[in-house]
């Protein structure tokens, strides 16, 4: 691949490969995946590190049953979103996720040997990935505080305001069943459903064909609410 090919490509993008190593450069692959697609999965040895340049795709995670639930995103956010990075950096040699394409994805796609070469190489690189990790490994820390500190209503509204926003539409509707929210929050199914029931007996959500929605005006009642 040349540099010319990624013109059209994001300026985030464009300024983590400014320095790639040409030979490394000429290796790397832009491939187009449909929607659907496990382009990683849970223990299965990396061989290669998507750069995500267009698209959207699930992370997901193994709980009871063997069933897969969704527990992080990628695309949905501005910025650059790399694929098997952090397992490489971490020297670990299989996936600790799955994850899946959720539309309609082109990826930049690095060798794993090719990867660990390049950011040995490039600084500027390095110091954008070291970046990244730490505003990820930042995000954890407080999600976690969020999870011992907050009751589950508190939990459960802000899971709804950041689905609200990953989305630029005027009503969302949430997709997720209930286990699978309960699973993601780590709190019960039985505290999910009461919930539920709490938001909309406050006009907070509304439920649709056992779905919950919000409207633009129910997301910022929400947020009102979580600072009270």
């Amino acid at each position: 691949m040349r540099m010319e090919e990624l013109q059209n490509e994001s300026v985030e993008l464009k300024e983590l490969v400014r320095d790639m190593p040409q030979e490394i450069m000429m290796r790397s692959q832009v491939k187009r995946i449909g929607p659907g697609v496990e382009i990683l999965r849970k223990h299965e040895k990396i061989r290669v590190v998507y750069i995500l340049c267009e698209g959207e795709c699930d992370v997901l995670t193994a709980f009871k049953g063997g069933q897969l639930y969704v527990f992080g995103k990628a695309g949905l956010r501005k910025g650059v979103h790399l694929i098997g990075e952090q397992e490489v950096l971490a020297e670990i040699d299989e996936s600790q996720a799955t994850v899946r394409t959720v539309t309609d994805c082109r990826f930049l796609q690095i060798k794993k040997t090719d990867f660990w070469k390049w950011i040995q190489q490039d600084p500027h690189a390095a110091i954008i990935l070291l970046k990244q990790l730490a505003k990820r490994l930042n995000e954890s820390t407080q999600e976690a505080g969020t999870q011992l500190y907050y009751p589950n209503i508190y939990q459960l509204k802000k899971y709804l305001v950041e689905r609200f926003e990953e989305t630029e539409e005027s009503v969302v509707r949430i997709k997720a069943k209930r286990q699978q929210i309960a699973d993601e929050l780590g709190i019960s199914l039985r505290s999910v459903e009461r919930g539920v029931r709490e938001l909309k007996d406050q006009g907070l959500v509304h439920i649709v064909r056992g779905k919950m929605e919000i409207s633009e005006k129910e997301y910022q009642a929400i947020l009102d609410s979580m600072e009270e």
